[in-house]
């Protein structure tokens, strides 16, 4: 699964930088912090340093521990999260109204002021990208005068005190110098090299290191004919590196000054910006062109023809809600859909690029359009259809999951939404614009192959140009494959060679559905029959990877026989060089990726050999070691370890895949194991129990390895409101555990099955197993597990009417969480304990456990717990006869719960029952059956404020039916939570007084909460 997010903060950024009614922070240059034009006054470096860092994070949380390091150092500190408090205390104090810029969560700090001269200075250099793609130099200098603009003097000159400021500073420093190199590269090429060669000259003294300022000197130096000069500039180069670093220079280094021996007619200035296709190629070449030693992908150079079919595009997404592109393999569907993004994205609308041919159904769609605007995956299409709105949606390869993508297409109801689908068939949906793509027009064809070419083409070379462009239909992959060949042959040579090798593989056009390539598979072959044995083999290999893979990972998974770790750089960069790889960037790292056409070549081609096998046992192994060794350190307690695993989720994911029945099924089993907790914390739920469903019986497990994945199996299962499909896994895991010697796994495996006991409503069978889990904790003096099954087993003792028994729980869980700091747990536990409280009637104290809980609740944004204490403010209220306060507490919680039923939803319903508002009351009934199983701990808690609605509203035959039958539901689960079983007396006493004809008082209400199992 390969997904791209394209320009994806390019509406943001245009809204950046000077708004108001945010905090705005700018760190190019001494720090300032400011609301609008007005400087808030954030005077303690310090201060500066922790809102500094925190902006740097965009958003996502850092952990305290990093936080603590980065500014303070990694030196032992006395209570760091102690200061770390007192500092985010005072910066928030310092930010005055805009305090809450700053907010806590359980993965750390984070906070929603931007970083505004950044983020102007990097759209600026999104514009520099673009126009060095699109060959438009005027263009890339303009952005790059721009972005550097934005500097006012040393970056975090200022806040050098703290750690992180010296490598965040050294890194800017560094962009600063590439978009100045750019802006350089881009001015020499306009024809002005005189007025930059003394600030050259500058820069390569203070740079001596350079390579890329250096050649730039060198070739400017030699545009104004100082050709000894030049290479005297080269010659100290090589020099500075051989003394300072032991190093030869870059092959681009050494081809430029071969070239300048040479007198190479290419190194001077073009005759004009647009030159003739048989001209001298426009722009530099590429060993001086660009301002890094960047290698670029062939999707990265200019855009060629297509011009009708472009505006054609771009004019019906501003008016078409589906837009598709159809056409053969090859055609140049994805590249045009990327040109049309990028105008659209460069117009300041949200754009969101998902690549789909690795995807194969309509669950990972939606999770690849999930993860590409993050959002959560599963459960949170709110979110989704948020980041939508208003978005182009471009969905790539969709030819092999059309009804899915129909599917998914049809039930998004965003406002404003656009979607562009490629695809070699039309979706058929109503309203669809089709737009058919076919071979490049003869002139664009010819023009591709001259900028592909590695030499320039003469107009006596016309038609073998022509004629090696025909032999591959015109299809621009076709075309760039072909044009990458002339580094080994004439074009004469080619030609030959090309046309013959066509009539002898094809004999005509293919009309088989097998070969998504048709006429492209005599490029691809002839490409690969022209690598050597270690590159063909390399190719071969790396094609198990989906969404591309850094070097590590290749050198991983390709050595085997007497391929060696060694032969796997050079081989890749001979790849790269033919272009049947490409160089990808992402988050600072260089991954390498195949062209899907490139990749299904090269996986049939592994099959032919017979390595499909071993390969793809590597690249499982591979994906195991990656996913364990992102754990060792915090468990999967950080953002960062969990961001490090989905950055290669299509890797695993193919890895899981393939694992299915195959004879390294156990490697696949431990890697969804390892995915445990990732998967937890990402609340991929549904994707986790797919896995297990597919590997729980893979052949060569052991019986630990069956246990822990019967356990990880039956949480997420938990987690989806499966109880019944839990509870069995969870007695699997258990028969397996009593095998081994794993007091922890055996403590995990019964603190859940006593979770999932509360959740399915048998409240005895889960008093009885969490008891005897704190007991077998205790003697294993585990102190954390100590504290969750008291906490566990308090909430069972109060659902079960054993409120005194599990006040006394909870006490010892929050006795255990202030020993050790917990604020998670104390958040929890005192909350738990305001509801044993309020099951006592013991109001006044229930609402100090409240407020106290709330303390620790909304440092952590624990939105479950504060819904719970607003609970116990309303039963509260009740007990006091303040109803429409208590309804007020009621809705308050709801809100912090969206839409997810719980107790709330409950407890309202009896308090507008009390209210006399029946038909609300009726209303909120109605939703909670519809989401909640028959036999539950909500359902059971339901059922007599069901009893008091018939008898509010007359039915007294219906709710005397209802009480015996909740009386039955009761005894044989368990269940005895005191407000509920008030509630269902009080509805007796009213039908005994209706045959009686006795008016009876209804008993004043007790209202209490669950909050969805947690805690």
């Amino acid at each position: 699964m390969v997904i791209h997010k394209v320009a994806s903060d390019l509406d943001l950024r245009s809204e950046r930088g000077l708004g108001h009614d945010r905090v705005d922070v700018h760190i190019l240059g001494p720090v300032l912090v400011r609301d609008g034009n007005r400087d808030m006054g954030v005077d303690r470096p310090l201060e500066r340093a922790a809102l500094v860092r925190l902006a740097l994070a965009r958003g996502v949380p850092v952990p305290d521990q990093r936080l603590a390091e980065d500014l303070w150092g990694d030196a032992d500190l006395h209570r760091p999260i102690q200061r770390l408090r007192v500092l985010i205390s005072r910066l928030r104090a310092a930010l005055g109204a805009h305090g809450d810029a700053v907010t806590r969560s359980p993965a750390g700090y984070r906070t929603t002021a931007t970083i505004a001269d950044l983020l102007a200075a990097e759209a600026a250099a999104e514009r520099v990208h673009a126009a060095q793609r699109a060959g438009q130099y005027a263009a890339v200098r303009s952005a790059a005068e721009e972005a550097l603009g934005w500097w006012r003097g040393p970056t975090l000159v200022d806040l050098m005190s703290a750690p992180f400021a010296h490598v965040e500073s050294a890194r800017l420093d560094e962009w600063r110098l590439g978009l100045l190199v750019a802006k350089l590269d881009a001015t020499l090429y306009l024809g002005s090299g005189a007025e930059i060669s003394t600030e050259l000259t500058t820069l390569v003294r203070e740079h001596p290191l350079h390579e890329p300022l250096a050649r730039l000197s060198a070739l400017t130096l030699y545009r104004t004919g100082s050709q000894a000069d030049a290479l005297d500039r080269l010659h100290r180069l090589r020099k500075a590196l051989a003394e300072e670093l032991g190093v030869d220079p870059t092959p681009e280094t050494a081809e430029l000054e071969l070239r300048i021996l040479r007198h190479d007619p290419a190194l001077q200035p073009p005759r004009s910006v647009q030159s003739d296709v048989f001209g001298t190629p426009s722009g530099l070449p590429d060993v001086v062109r660009t301002a890094s030693d960047t290698v670029r992908s062939v999707a990265a150079d200019g855009f060629v023809g297509r011009e009708r079919e472009l505006a054609a595009v771009v004019g019906s997404l501003s008016q078409r809600a589906v837009v598709t592109l159809v056409g053969g393999p090859g055609s140049g569907k994805t590249r045009l859909a990327l040109e049309a993004a990028r105008g659209v994205a460069e117009a300041g609308r949200s754009v969101v690029f998902v690549e789909l041919a690795s995807l194969h159904r309509s669950d990972t769609i939606n999770q690849a359009i999930a993860v590409a605007v993050d959002a959560t995956p599963e459960g949170c299409p709110d979110a989704v259809n948020a980041a939508l709105t208003g978005a182009l949606l471009v969905l790539d390869n969709a030819e092999h999951v059309l009804g899915e993508v129909i599917s998914i297409i049809e039930t998004l109801r965003v406002p404003g939404l656009t979607v562009l689908v490629t695809s070699q068939r039309v979706l058929g949906l109503p309203g669809e614009v089709v737009i058919r793509i076919g071979p490049l027009d003869h002139a664009a064809g010819l023009t591709l192959f001259g900028e592909r070419a590695i030499c320039p083409v003469i107009t006596a070379e016309e038609s073998d140009v022509a004629a090696v462009c025909a032999a591959v239909d015109w299809l621009p992959l076709g075309i760039e494959l072909a044009a990458g060949l002339t580094k080994t042959f004439t074009i004469a040579q080619l030609a030959q060679r090309i046309d013959g090798r066509i009539r002898l593989l094809m004999g005509g056009r293919r009309t088989g559905g097998s070969d998504r390539h048709s006429s492209l598979r005599a490029a691809l072959d002839w490409s690969y029959e022209l690598l050597d044995p270690v590159e063909q083999a390399v190719l071969r290999r790396i094609s198990v990877f989906a969404g591309g893979f850094v070097l590590e990972a290749a050198e991983w998974v390709v050595p085997s026989g007497r391929l060696e770790k060694t032969d796997v750089a050079t081989a890749l960069a001979g790849l790269v060089d033919r272009g049947l790889a490409t160089v990808l960037f992402s988050a600072g790292q260089r991954r390498f990726a195949l062209l899907e056409t490139v990749r299904d070549y090269a996986l049939s081609m592994l099959a032919v050999t017979g390595e499909g096998a071993p390969a793809r046992q590597r690249h499982v192994a591979w994906c195991l070691d990656l996913v364990r060794a992102a754990g060792e350190s915090d468990g999967f307690e950080t953002a960062e370890s969990i961001a490090a695993v989905f950055a290669e989720w299509p890797n695993v994911l193919e890895a899981l895949e393939h694992a299915v029945g195959a004879p390294w099924a156990r490697r696949g089993l431990q890697l969804a194991t390892a995915m445990h907790k990732p998967w937890a914390a990402r609340a991929w739920h549904q994707e986790a129990v797919r896995h297990f469903e597919a590997l729980i019986d893979a052949a060569g497990a052991t019986v630990a390895e069956r246990a822990h994945t019967w356990y990880s199996y039956a949480l997420h299962l938990s987690m989806l409101g499966r109880y019944d499909e839990s509870a069995r896994a969870l007695a699997a895991a258990a028969e397996l555990a009593d095998g081994i010697s794993d007091a922890a796994l055996a403590l995990d495996i019964r603190y859940r099955r006593g979770k999932v006991d509360i959740a399915r409503g048998q409240l005895g069978a889960a008093v009885a197993t969490l008891e005897a889990g704190e007991t077998q904790a205790r003697r294993t003096a585990d102190v954390v597990r100590m504290a969750s099954f008291a906490e566990a087993s308090g909430t069972a003792q109060l659902f079960a009417g054993l409120a005194e028994y599990g006040l006394e729980s909870f006490h010892r869980a929050v006795q255990l969480d202030r020993e050790r700091g917990d604020e998670h747990g104390l958040a929890c536990g005192l909350s738990n304990r305001a509801r044993a409280l309020v099951a006592l009637a013991r109001y006044s104290e229930a609402l100090v456990a409240a407020d106290e809980s709330d303390t620790y609740a909304k440092q952590l944004d624990e939105r479950k717990v504060l819904a719970r204490n607003e609970l116990v403010r309303a039963a509260a209220e009740v007990a006091a006869g303040r109803l429409e306060l208590a309804e007020k507490h009621c809705r308050t919680a709801q809100s912090y719960l969206a839409h997810e039923i719980s107790m709330a939803d409950i407890d309202l319903a009896d308090v507008l029952i009390h209210r006399g508002e029946l038909t609300a009351a009726k209303s909120v009934l109605d939703s909670v059956y519809t989401q909640v199983a028959p036999g539950s701990l909500h359902w059971l808690a339901a059922r007599p404020v069901s009893a008091a609605l018939a008898v509010a509203t007359g039915d007294a035959e219906a709710a005397a039916v209802l009480v015996g039958r909740v009386t039955g539901h009761y005894a044989k689960s368990g269940f005895g939570w005191q407000p509920y079983i008030d509630r269902l007396q009080d509805v007796q006493q009213q039908l005994a007084a209706r045959r009686t004809s006795i008016p009876v008082a209804p008993v004043v209400p007790r209202v209490s909460t669950l909050c969805k199992h947690q805690c």
